[in-house]
């Protein structure tokens, strides 16, 4: 249950917080979601805007195995990525933000997502 709970605070914001743009947007996520704290900057995450049951179901019929216990999602998902500024160092962690519809991979247990693969390259555009 632990794990699940942290992947909705880390990954899950559905409706999308409304801000100016994708930078102001991580600056704000990642510090209300206890990501960017005084004594630490997570690298790196994505936030995945889509209601819980859709993202969930990529665990069962809306998913497709791929390496290891990784699930990919057959459909694209409105995403935001945040990746920790060069430089920046705790308390002041400073984000780039980069918005994308795309295909999300996860990893599940007992049917629940308890790990979102944040960089992953698209293996079918590679077999292609």
């Amino acid at each position: 249950m632990k794990e699940r709970q942290k992947f909705l605070r880390q990954h899950v914001d559905y409706p999308r917080t409304k801000v100016p743009d994708a930078q102001w947007y991580c600056n704000l996520m990642m510090k209300r979601r206890h990501m960017a704290t005084s004594k630490y900057c997570k690298h790196l995450n994505t936030f995945v805007h889509m209601e819980v049951p859709q993202i969930q179901a990529v665990c069962g019929p809306a998913g497709e195995p791929t390496m290891g216990d990784l699930r990919e999602s057959n459909s694209s998902f409105p995403l935001t990525m945040c990746k920790l500024y060069r430089g920046s160092w705790a308390p002041d962690c400073n984000y780039i933000g980069t918005s994308a519809v795309n295909r999300i991979i996860i990893a599940c247990e007992d049917g629940y997502p308890v790990h979102l693969e944040t960089e992953v390259p698209d293996y079918r555009e590679l077999e292609k």
